[in-house]
């Protein structure tokens, strides 16, 4: 696969222009092959109509008399980004995804992995900018064979140091939200924000409702002033506590080897994952075993894509944390590799006509969703208006501009229609 960098810094296209070479690797985790496939196979972008699954990709094989077959993307797909951003509920056709998103989605998983300080998308281009400069070129031809390069060696092992180089003050203990319930309790209140509320509270004389108010203005200007000076004190509180933690664990676990007590237990928490395509898939990514044929990783490999494009058609709503703790407090039955890869069909009596007060009527047809997403109902009917303006409105307002007509998607009506 060769990538072309057009925008990036110091590029100067005309002599010479800035490609990256990558092929398949033997670790799947790594395979930014797999994951291009991926993506490309769920928007339809092969010109070839015959490439629709990873299957038939894989088995190809070129003619005798050629090395290899390229893979053509439709004309039509040239200008549409890889990587899109969601607009509410519905991926966006042709706006790119923002680098503040990969950027705010790496910084928090590598929190909540335990890293000692937030990963930005740059933390491994030094690694591979001096692997690319430096001494591990093999070979001047391939001059932007930049995977390659960076491995230095044929084993893909080699890759594992920079994640391992990263990772050495890594702690599993600490996550991105490590402060103790009695951290925060015992926290001493602001004397600014007390002083902002306190302001709030004579301009708003014990109203709840400040629409209409005469001081509505200043009021809603003291709200959100509130808001971003207590959102900023708590990330201060966060950040200082995990400084503070890793600054003396590593004192605390000396001296506690030194007087002879028993090391802390620590137990990996379960990873719960909802959807049962993601939960295959992080099977097959995370836990490859070693010593595989290259015909079983063939079969991994275009299992683990089939999966992407599958996952691609998913969604996953801030609802599932509820649904996860409603479906910790079951009996836990322990599924095969082969059952967990699929979800079973629902029926049309799981979803009454009928439907509750607090279901939303969108979602309830989203055969994105789980079932339990699904059938979901809201707690409060404000909490599901809220959810309907946010995810679904404006989707709503667009098709009724375009002169769409307003179609129930619930189940039992898009079967009978």
């Amino acid at each position: 696969m060769a990538i072309k960098f057009v925008h990036h810094k110091g590029a100067d296209n005309k002599p010479k222009p800035t490609i990256f070479y990558f092929t398949p690797t033997r670790k799947l985790l790594f395979c930014a092959v797999s994951t291009i496939l991926a993506l490309a196979l769920h928007d339809n972008a092969f010109d070839a109509p015959s490439l629709t699954d990873a299957a038939v990709i894989f088995w190809s094989k070129p003619p005798r008399f050629k090395y290899c077959i390229l893979l053509r993307w439709k004309k039509s797909m040239l200008k549409t980004p890889i990587f899109r951003r969601y607009r509410g509920a519905e991926l966006s056709a042709d706006e790119a995804m923002l680098y503040s998103k990969l950027r705010d989605d790496i910084g928090q998983q590598s929190l909540d992995s335990g890293h000692e300080r937030k990963w930005t998308p740059r933390f491994a281009r030094r690694g591979a900018g001096n692997a690319a400069n430096g001494a591990a070129y093999l070979n001047e031809i391939a001059n932007f064979d930049l995977q390659n390069a960076f491995l230095e060696e044929e084993k893909e092992s080699q890759l594992f140091r920079l994640f391992a180089y990263v990772s050495l003050t890594r702690d599993p203990r600490a996550t991105a939200d490590m402060v103790p319930d009695e951290v925060w309790a015992n926290l001493a209140p602001d004397p600014e924000i007390v002083e902002l509320e306190e302001q709030r509270a004579q301009l708003k004389r014990g109203k709840y409702r400040i629409e209409g108010h005469e001081n509505e203005e200043e009021i809603r200007r003291l709200t959100n002033k509130i808001r971003t000076k207590r959102a900023y004190r708590e990330k201060q509180v966060v950040k200082e506590y995990r400084e503070d933690y890793f600054y003396h664990r590593p004192t605390w676990d000396l001296e506690q080897q030194v007087r002879g007590e028993d090391e802390e237990e620590y137990m990996e928490p379960v990873i719960d994952v909802h959807v049962p395509e993601r939960a295959r898939l992080v099977n097959i990514l995370c836990y490859q075993p070693d010593g595989l044929t290259e015909d079983q990783i063939l079969k991994r490999r275009v299992e683990a894509i089939q999966l992407m494009v599958a996952l691609c058609d998913k969604r996953e709503t801030v609802k599932r944390h509820r649904v996860q703790q409603n479906a910790r407090a079951q009996p836990h039955i322990k599924t095969e590799p082969s059952e967990a890869g699929s979800e079973p069909e629902p029926s049309l009596n799981q979803f009454p006509l009928l439907m509750q007060a607090g279901q939303c009527p969108d979602c309830i047809g989203d055969e994105r969703l789980s079932l339990e997403e699904h059938t979901f109902t809201y707690c409060r009917l404000t909490v599901r208006n809220d959810h309907f303006d946010d995810q679904h409105l404006v989707e709503r307002e667009r098709a009724l501009q375009r002169g769409e007509r307003m179609v129930c998607i619930h189940p039992a009506c898009r079967v009978r229609n």
